[in-house]
């Protein structure tokens, strides 16, 4: 066992600001926490939207889906892990996450697949407004967390395509979107 022969108290090179982290550690801690509750959700309307698809009419949207999970699934690890790294251990209790879980039942139409893509979009969303809370500093510590942007720029990038997806399925945006692409 090490021990350090450091006192605390009397250390000229302790950090005088080891307050403003304990505080700056907390507040990222609480932000991931949020955003763990956050992706957990989200990973749980994805497994549900994969369930859902499984036909051979949704074989396209089951693959995306299937993929945004495996990512959900990664993003849920690194967000614990972090929380772990910076002392949040005592935050991460199971029952309260599992409190909002969804289940849904099978898809019955386009209409059906619209109103599951639509949700998807919603849940993207208040992850990323966990994120990037509207009129938040860029010099807050928990902005510059890595996890933290690992989380926004995965949901930016599942945002687009679930996006692209739905517009494909609009009749009246395919259409836009080809003549602008005849145009090009």
């Amino acid at each position: 066992m090490l021990v350090s022969i450091r006192n605390p108290v009397n250390d000229p090179y302790a950090d005088s600001s080891s307050a403003d982290d304990d505080t700056g550690s907390h507040k990222t801690i609480v932000l991931l926490s949020e955003l763990l509750g956050r992706s957990l959700d989200l990973r749980d309307l994805y497994k549900n939207a994969r369930w859902q698809t499984s036909e051979i009419q949704f074989r396209r949207l089951h693959q995306l889906f299937d993929r945004h999970y495996k990512e959900q699934l990664h993003l849920v690890d690194v967000l614990t892990d972090r929380i772990r790294t910076l002392g949040g251990a005592r935050q991460l209790f199971a029952s309260k996450y599992f409190q909002g879980t969804r289940f849904a039942c099978a898809l019955r139409g386009n209409r059906a697949a619209n109103r599951l893509l639509s949700e998807l979009l919603d849940a993207h969303e208040s992850v990323m407004n966990t994120g990037q809370p509207y009129g938040s500093a860029p010099d807050e510590p928990w902005a510059r967390d890595f996890a933290v942007g690992q989380v926004v720029l995965t949901n930016v990038a599942q945002r687009s395509s679930i996006s692209d997806e739905l517009a494909d399925r609009d009749p009246g945006q395919r259409a836009i979107r080809q003549a602008g692409a005849q145009l090009e």
